[in-house]
């Protein structure tokens, strides 16, 4: 729950704020703005087929663990170092390229997500999907009302693109502690709160 809700500030602030970022940054017109904002969505959706493949190579090589651990991780980290880097471009171009890494980044983790709730969940994997996916919203939900609080409070974007690089790096700790060997009926305590929750 707290590597999507991770994942989700960063994806969501593509949805939600990018355009009006690029096109004031860097004083772009309607039009220019909204083609420089296409690519970096275009980007996570090359980033999701790219850890869906990559997963499934690793996972065919009998490595459960690591099939949804290494993809997961290296997505954070480029959308940890994507966001940093945002902030610092001096032109839209690069901070496109930025954005879209990041972006890629974040959707790379998308593929190991859901695998690892059928993992633990086994046939309540549905729950646990859902329970996961609502702790994403908030992320999401989080998104939209921080960037422009920070920016008000701060007076720089350069606040959010940290917070949102620290949850990538917090999302990293998550996955190297997450087991899809440890499955949520072994704990029957947690099947009856997920369903409490979703």
């Amino acid at each position: 729950m707290v590597q999507y809700v991770c994942c989700n500030f960063t994806f969501y602030f593509t949805l939600t704020w990018m355009y009006s970022y690029i096109r004031e940054t860097y004083d772009l017109g309607d039009l220019e703005a909204g083609l420089y904002s296409a690519v970096p969505l275009i980007a996570g959706a090359v980033g999701n087929w790219i850890s869906g493949a990559w997963l499934d190579s690793i996972y065919k090589k009998g490595q459960l663990k690591l099939s949804r651990q290494i993809p997961a991780i290296v997505g954070f980290a480029l959308a940890g170092v994507g966001m940093l880097m945002v902030s610092q471009q001096t032109t839209a171009i690069t901070a496109i390229i930025f954005l879209s890494i990041a972006v890629l980044g974040a959707d790379m983790t998308l593929s190991p997500s859901w695998a690892f709730c059928i993992d633990i969940g086994k046939e309540h994997s549905a729950t646990v999907s859902g329970v996961m996916n609502m702790a994403g919203n908030l992320g999401a939900f989080v998104t939209i009302i921080a960037f422009p609080y920070l920016l008000k409070w701060t007076g720089s974007p350069f606040s959010f693109f940290i917070v949102s690089a620290a949850l990538g790096l917090i999302a990293i700790i998550m996955w190297l502690l997450m087991n899809p060997h440890r499955t949520i009926e072994e704990k029957p305590e947690l099947i009856a709160q997920a369903c409490i929750w979703h």
